[in-house]
C-alpha cells in the first residue's frame, strides 16, 4: 500500500522551554492522512455506503464517517437554506420503511432542489415547513398528487396559491380503470381462457400516437371482439388528449362533456372517477393556469430509493434527511468546507 511521507520538524523554545511541531497544510494537526484524502472520502461518503468507500480505499470506517460529517453538512445546508422563496412548489410523499413509514419531500421546482424533507405524510408537519417561508406570497402553485391531507396544509398555509393535481397520477388512474375493465372482460386476472386480451394489457396502455402498425392492427381485432373494451380504450384516449387543450374555459368544457359520456355508459370502472373529479374538480383544471407536474419530485423519489438502498436502510432519520439534501446541485463543491 502506497502512501505519504511527511518529515516534520520540532523546535524548543528558548524562553520557555515549550517544544511544539512546525504546522503543515498537507495533513493538518495530529492528522494521519492528507486534506485532499479526507475530502475525496467525503465526497464518496455522500454517494455510495460508508463500508463500501472503506473497503475500496483500504481506510477504516470511522475515518469515512467523520470525513462524511453529516451534521456539519446539515447545518451548512442550513445556513445557505434562506434563500428566496419559490413561485411553484411540489409535493410527495415516499416510502421509508414498505408501507408502515412515509416521508414528504418538499421541492422548488423552478430552481430543481429539494428545500426540505418532513417525517409523515399528514398535514402537520407540512404545515410547520410552510409556516417558516420567508415569503408565502410569492408562491403560485403547488403540484402534488391527490392526497387530502396535502390540499389542506397548502390551504392553510398558502390560501393565494393554487393546488395543481399532477396530471401524470390522474392519468395513471385512468388507466388503471382500463386494465381493471380489461380484467373483468377477460375473466380475472390470470391469464385466464382469454389470452389474448392478457398479452395485450400493455398495448392498451401506450400512447395511440407511439403505437406500432402491428400493435394497431391487434388493437382493431380486440375491438371488433369486445367492444366494451372498445370504448374504456376511447375514454383513456379522450383524457389524454384533453391534457392538450390550451384553454381553460375549453377545458373545462370538455370535461363536462366526457362526465356526461362516463355518467351515461356502463363501464363500472370508469364510474368510480366521477367522485375523483367531483371533489378534485378545481385542482385538476388548475394545470391549465399553471402546467406543473411532479415529474422533478417523482425524478427524486427515485433517487432517494437508491440512496435508501445503497445503505440498507437508515436508522437514523437525521442521516438520511441529511444525505437526500446533499444531492441538490452544487452541494458537492461545498463539502471541502465541511471536513475536519
Amino acid at each position: 500500500m502506497e502512501g505519504l511521507i511527511l518529515m516534520k520538524r520540532r523546535f524548543k523554545c528558548q524562553l520557555c522551554g515549550k517544544v511544539f511541531t512546525e504546522p503543515d497544510g498537507v495533513f493538518g494537526l495530529r492528522r494521519r492522512s492528507s486534506c485532499r484524502f479526507r475530502e475525496y472520502l467525503g465526497q464518496e461518503a455522500l454517494h455510495q455506503a460508508v463500508k463500501r468507500t472503506a473497503r475500496k480505499e483500504r481506510v477504516g470506517e470511522g475515518l469515512v464517517r467523520r470525513c462524511g460529517r453529516l451534521r456539519r453538512l446539515g447545518k451548512r445546508l442550513e445556513a445557505n437554506g434562506a434563500k428566496q422563496t419559490p413561485q411553484f412548489i411540489g409535493l410527495d410523499e415516499f416510502s421509508v420503511r414498505g408501507r408502515r413509514l412515509y416521508h414528504t419531500a418538499i421541492c422548488n421546482l423552478v430552481e430543481g432542489e429539494v428545500m426540505e424533507v418532513v417525517e409523515g405524510q399528514g398535514q402537520q408537519r407540512v404545515r410547520e415547513y410552510l409556516e417558516k417561508l420567508l415569503q408565502p406570497e410569492r408562491v403560485k402553485g403547488v403540484a402534488m398528487d391527490m392526497h387530502e391531507p396535502f390540499r389542506q396544509a397548502v390551504q392553510i398555509c398558502l390560501p393565494q396559491a393554487k393546488v395543481v393535481v399532477d396530471k401524470f397520477h390522474l392519468i395513471r388512474h385512468i388507466n388503471d380503470a382500463l386494465d381493471k375493465a380489461r380484467s373483468r372482460i377477460q375473466g380475472g386476472r390470470g391469464k385466464g381462457k382469454r389470452r389474448d386480451l392478457f398479452k395485450s394489457r400493455y398495448t392498451l396502455l401506450k400512447g395511440a400516437e407511439r403505437l406500432a402498425d402491428w400493435e394497431k392492427e391487434r388493437l382493431n381485432r380486440l375491438f371488433y371482439r369486445y367492444p366494451e373494451l372498445k370504448k374504456a380504450w376511447v375514454f383513456k384516449e379522450s383524457f389524454r388528449a384533453w391534457y392538450r387543450e390550451t384553454d381553460r374555459s375549453r377545458a373545462e368544457e370538455m370535461l363536462g362533456l366526457l362526465e356526461e359520456q362516463i355518467a351515461n355508459d356502463s363501464l363500472p370502472e370508469f364510474h368510480k372517477l366521477l367522485h375523483t373529479f367531483t371533489n378534485w374538480r378545481e385542482e385538476i383544471l388548475n394545470y391549465f393556469d399553471y402546467r406543473l407536474t411532479n415529474g422533478f419530485v417523482e425524478g427524486k423519489n427515485n433517487r432517494i430509493k437508491t440512496i435508501k438502498r445503497m445503505a440498507y436502510g437508515y436508522r437514523n432519520m437525521d442521516n438520511f434527511r441529511m444525505r437526500i439534501l446533499a444531492t441538490n446541485p452544487g452541494c458537492e463543491v461545498r463539502v471541502s468546507h465541511l471536513l475536519t
